[in-house]
C-alpha cells in the first residue's frame, strides 16, 4: 500500500512538472520537436481508445467469474444503485449547467479555435481497428461472467476459463502499470506543449477558471445534500458525518486514487454506519465505479466545451441515452490517476459529437482538477453508503453470508 502511495505521488509530481515544462518550452522548441511530442500523444490516445474495450471486459468478467455463491442479487442491486445514482448526478449536472453557464457569458474564442488549426500537426496517424465498442464489451463481460460463474468448481471448462482470465488480467495490469501510468506524463506533455506553442494554454486556464469554480460549487452542494439526506435531515448530524469522512477525502485529494484511499474510506464509513459487514461490502464494490465527482464535473466541463466550440447542447431526449451509456462505462473504471475519464471518451464521441481537439482539452482539464475530483468521489462514496444504509438497513448477520 505504501509503495502504491509513493508511486501515485510520483505520478502527480511528474504531471505537474510536465505542465510546467510545457509553459516554459512551448515558445522555444522548434516546430519539428513539438510535432514529434504531439504525434506521440495523439498515437497514445488512439491506442488507449482501441484497448479500452478489452480493459472493460477484463475487469467486469473477472469480478463476476470469481464472485461468491449467492451474491448475484447483491451484485445486481449494487450495480443498479450505482447506475441510478450516476444517472441522477448526470441529469442534475446537466440542468445546472444549462441554467448557470449562460450567466457566465462563456462562449467560443476565435483566437483559441484558430490556434487548434495551427501548424503543429501529427507527423503520422495510426488508425487502430475498432473490433468492439465499450458498451458491447461491458455487456459481453457481464453476460459471460455471470454465465460461466455457474459452472462447477471442478469443471475443467471453468478451470480453463479461469486460467485464460488470469492471463488476460495479467496483460491488462501490465499495460496499466508498466505502460499507461509511466507514459501518462508524456501524453499530457505533448498536448500541453502544442497548446503552449499556440499560446493557448494560458487562455485555457483563463477561460476555464470560472468553470472550475462553478463545478466545485455544484459538487459541494450536491454532496452536502446527500449527507443531509443520509443523516435523516438532521443538520448537526450532517456536519458530524461530513467531518467523519474528511480524512478519506483528504487522502483521496493527495493520492488521486479511490483504490489507494479505500482502507481509509472503509474506516470512515464504518464510523458513519456502525455496520462493519455492510461497509466491507459496499465500499470495495463501489469505490471505483461510483464517482459522483466525475459525474458532476465532466458534464459541466463537457457542456462548457460545447459552448466553447459553438456546438449545440443536447436536448433532454438526447441526454438520456448519453447518461445511461456514461454510467455503464463508469462501471468499468480502473481507479488509476486520470483513467476514469478515458473510459467515457468514446461515449462523448458517439453521443455528444466530441472532436479529437475537444477530447484533448477535456482530458487535460480533467487531469488538472483530478485531485479535487477524487476527493469528491471518495466523499460521494461515503454519502452513498450512508444513504443506502439508512434506506435498506439489514441486520449484520443477514449480510455476512452474502459478502462478495
Amino acid at each position: 500500500m505504501m509503495n502504491q502511495f509513493i508511486k501515485t505521488q510520483k505520478t502527480i509530481l511528474q504531471l505537474l512538472i510536465c505542465i510546467f515544462l510545457a509553459f516554459i518550452l512551448g515558445q522555444s522548441l522548434s516546430v519539428g520537436i513539438i510535432s514529434f511530442f504531439y504525434t506521440v500523444s495523439n498515437t497514445f490516445i488512439n491506442l488507449l481508445i482501441f484497448i479500452l474495450p478489452f480493459i472493460i471486459f477484463n475487469f467486469i468478467f473477472n469480478a463476476l467469474l470469481n464472485r461468491a455463491k449467492g451474491s448475484l442479487s447483491l451484485i445486481v442491486l449494487i450495480f443498479a444503485g450505482v447506475t441510478i445514482s450516476n444517472c441522477a448526478a448526470l441529469m442534475i449536472s446537466y440542468f445546472f449547467s444549462v441554467s448557470a453557464l449562460p450567466f457566465l457569458s462563456f462562449s467560443s474564442s476565435i483566437g483559441f479555435l484558430d490556434s487548434l488549426q495551427s501548424e503543429i500537426q501529427p507527423l503520422f496517424s495510426l488508425e487502430f481497428p475498432r473490433w468492439i465498442g465499450t458498451e458491447n464489451a461491458l455487456a459481453l463481460g457481464l453476460s459471460l461472467g455471470i454465465g460461466f460463474s455457474y459452472l462447477g468448481e471442478k469443471s475443467q471448462i471453468k478451470k480453463n476459463i479461469e486460467s485464460a482470465a488470469k492471463q488476460l488480467n495479467w496483460a491488462v495490469s501490465f499495460f496499466l502499470n508498466k505502460i499507461f501510468i509511466p507514459l501518462l506524463p508524456l501524453y499530457l506533455f505533448g498536448f500541453c506543449l502544442k497548446l503552449s506553442y499556440d499560446q493557448s494554454l494560458v487562455l485555457l486556464f483563463k477561460q476555464f477558471g470560472k468553470i472550475f469554480l462553478l463545478s466545485f460549487s455544484l459538487v459541494g452542494s450536491y454532496l452536502f445534500f446527500l449527507y443531509w439526506i443520509g443523516s435523516n435531515c438532521n443538520l448537526k448530524e450532517t456536519f458530524k458525518n461530513i467531518g467523519e469522512m474528511l480524512p478519506a477525502g483528504v487522502m483521496g485529494f493527495s493520492t488521486m486514487s479511490s483504490a489507494v484511499t479505500m482502507p481509509v474510506t472503509i474506516a470512515c464509513v464504518e464510523k458513519l454506519t456502525k455496520d462493519r459487514s455492510f461497509t466491507q461490502l459496499i465500499i470495495p464494490s463501489t469505490s471505483n465505479i461510483h464517482m459522483l465527482g466525475d459525474d458532476l464535473n465532466l458534464v459541466v466541463i463537457s457542456m462548457a466545451l460545447l459552448s466553447f466550440f459553438s456546438l449545440p447542447w443536447p436536448g433532454l431526449m438526447e441526454l438520456i441515452p448519453f447518461a445511461f451509456a456514461f454510467s455503464l462505462a463508469k462501471l468499468s473504471c480502473v481507479g488509476v490517476p486520470g483513467a476514469s475519464v478515458l473510459v467515457v471518451l468514446p461515449v462523448l464521441q458517439n453521443y455528444l459529437g466530441f472532436s479529437p481537439e475537444m477530447i484533448t482539452l477535456l482530458t487535460t482539464i480533467y487531469i488538472l482538477q483530478d485531485s479535487f475530483g477524487t476527493a469528491a468521489n471518495v466523499m460521494g462514496n461515503g454519502a452513498f453508503a450512508l444513504c443506502i444504509h439508512r434506506l435498506f438497513r439489514q441486520p449484520e448477520k443477514s449480510l455476512e453470508g452474502e459478502l462478495i
